[in-house]
């Protein structure tokens, strides 16, 4: 019989040498992200992998200190580089996951085609912050959509005249903020290096002043909706706990952030000081978190809010195409309303089906290269 035993040290010497190739290729894919960091806080990040490292060591020296062979300098020396390198390596994964989901989540939004036999009903879902060639797609297909002699339904919920406090009502109690919608936007599409989709659609309005029956905002008003809110108040014990809770969340967010500055304000002025490499990062990061909330994975699903943001919307949506007299429509919502749209319409009117649907993304990665309008997808009408 052959005696393997002098072979355990060859391996265990190839198993060490692997583990620290597998190490320096990890710390190297993470450099790419860490790498753009300010200097201070790639110090930091190599600090906290050492300090790790060295608590790792602790165990390995009560056992090994009483071996002559063993050299407690050498073996921390390993246990502190090591950690530094997976800790380069562990900073940038969740770049990395942010990034798959702009490139690969379920982050696309529904261009779906609708009809009862009678109407057509194309249903181009939105994003409120996106690229700046989404809109450009969205528009060139609006206008090609007017040319083919469509009624274009916008998303907007209008507000009242003489009643101003219905949009302040709308701000603090459904969305849980008080500043308004459009300027939220407008500083998250910043932060992001995205764009505000209000900013693309000018190509838009002078057709508007020419043929206004043509542009329909199909959406309840801010007096419906404080109504239903109210109506729920009284008919949905759940729905009244639900929102006490929500309010009493936002108060304990909002006294956070005049506790402590307001997060939002000072990530904003440190992206506006980064370099262009910190710039890019920061959009990936930006843009994945915003993707996750796009899609759910961040759990804003159970809002009770969407009892009146979505559901009650939803419905107004329906009730507008239903009662349309023109057999050619092109609506722009937000991607989250299709689902229950769809489901209202078809309470309305069980004929209606999707003829065609397919996922646009409205989100690359930055400095990525742009497709012409024409050429992002065919758009089925």
């Amino acid at each position: 019989m052959t005696d393997h035993s002098t072979d355990t040290p060859r391996w265990a010497e190839r198993l060490k040498g692997a583990f620290w190739l597998a190490l320096v290729l990890f710390a190297l894919a993470g450099l790419t992200v860490v790498g753009k960091l300010p200097l201070w806080i790639v110090g930091s990040i190599v600090a906290a992998g050492a300090a790790l490292g060295a608590l790792l060591f602790l165990p390995r020296w009560l056992v090994k200190r009483r071996d002559p062979a063993y050299s407690a300098g050498r073996s921390f020396g390993a246990f502190a580089l090591a950690g530094a390198l997976g800790m380069v390596g562990l900073v940038s994964l969740p770049v990395f996951y942010l990034a798959f989901w702009v490139q690969s989540g379920p982050t696309a939004v529904p261009l779906a085609t609708l009809s009862n036999g009678q109407k057509t009903v194309v249903f181009q879902g939105m994003q409120h912050v996106a690229s700046e060639d989404f809109y450009k797609s969205v528009v060139f297909d609006l206008e090609q959509a007017l040319a083919d002699g469509y009624t274009l339904f916008y998303e907007g919920v209008t507000p009242v005249e003489g009643r101003p406090d219905l949009t302040d009502w709308f701000n603090q109690t459904l969305r849980g903020s008080k500043q308004d919608l459009s300027e939220s936007y407008t500083k998250m599409a910043e932060q992001c290096g995205l764009s505000f989709q209000l900013n693309y659609f000018d190509p838009i309005k002078a057709d508007m002043a020419i043929h206004p029956s043509r542009h329909i905002t199909a959406d309840a008003n801010f007096l419906e909706m404080k109504n239903e809110y109210d109506r729920l108040l009284r008919e949905d014990p759940g729905f009244a706990a639900a929102m006490a809770a929500k309010a009493a969340k936002a108060a304990r967010a909002e006294q956070a952030s005049s506790d402590s500055g307001d997060p939002f304000a000072l990530l904003l002025g440190i992206v506006e000081g980064a370099t262009p490499e910190q710039k890019k990062l920061a959009g990936i990061v930006c843009r994945g978190v915003l993707g996750m909330a796009v899609s759910g994975a961040l759990g804003d699903e159970n809002d009770p809010s969407n009892r009146v943001i979505l559901d009650f919307r939803n419905k107004t949506l329906a009730r507008f195409v239903d009662e349309s007299t023109t057999d050619k429509i092109y609506i722009t919502y937000g991607a989250a309303h299709f689902p229950g749209f769809l489901a209202e319409l078809q309470k309305r009117d069980p004929r209606f089906s999707i003829r065609s649907v397919k996922g646009v993304r409205p989100m690359t990665l930055p400095d990525e290269p742009r497709l012409a309008p024409s050429a992002v997808s065919g758009r089925t009408r």
